[in-house]
């Protein structure tokens, strides 16, 4: 596995999760103002390439973790994806699937990553879709995203929400925005967990 894919995913995991620290403390609505500053003043500064004393922590961060690709497009795209969909979760549903919904990006989409990188042999294919992402990477987002959703709904909630994010993260794509699996996995478990959960 590269280093740097494995820091980037660590580094996915964890500040994600991370979000979960102002959600209790103060709410749901703390995400909606920590997303709209990210998309108002962290997305103009990669959008414009601003490299000053003020932006040099953003991109030595960036130098970090990001895929050396999205350099040439815009850096941390995945980042607005999330941005964009977190908000767009902390402003309709209420806090308990704000809360799923964090974890399994967070979780599902870092682990299988890690179990596909380590472990996958099998690409999945479903008849002529084909997929770049691999049965071990998908079983392990699973178990790993039903593991953390255990301690906040029951274990069969938790794996339906969890099969559910890794069907739609199959099904995404980076290659385009609105298929990002950050946008598209956490707002498809938001809307599946509300209904869920009811």
């Amino acid at each position: 596995m590269p280093k740097k894919e494995l820091l980037r995913k660590t580094f996915h995991i964890l500040s994600i999760l991370a979000l979960l620290i102002p959600l209790q403390i103060f709410g749901k609505y703390s995400l909606s103002f920590l997303m709209a500053f990210m998309l108002l003043i962290i997305f103009p500064i990669a959008y414009f390439r601003i490299k000053n004393p003020l932006t040099s922590i953003f991109w030595k961060i960036l130098d970090f973790v990001e895929r050396d690709y999205n350099f040439e497009t815009l850096p941390g795209r995945q980042a607005y994806s999330l941005a964009l969909a977190i908000l767009i979760v902390s402003l309709l549903f209420p806090e308990k699937v704000v809360t799923i919904s964090i974890i399994s990006i967070a979780v599902y989409d870092g682990f299988s990553t890690i179990f596909g990188m380590l472990f996958g042999k099998h690409k999945v294919s479903i008849g002529k879709f084909k997929t770049k992402k691999s049965y071990e990477g998908f079983l392990g987002g699973i178990l790993m995203n039903t593991i953390a959703l255990s301690f906040v709904v029951p274990v069969y909630q938790a794996l339906l929400i969890s099969i559910l994010a890794g069907i739609v993260e199959l099904f995404s794509s980076d290659k385009k925005w609105y298929l990002d699996d950050n946008l598209t996995v956490t707002i498809s478990v938001a809307v599946f967990s509300y209904f869920l959960l009811k």
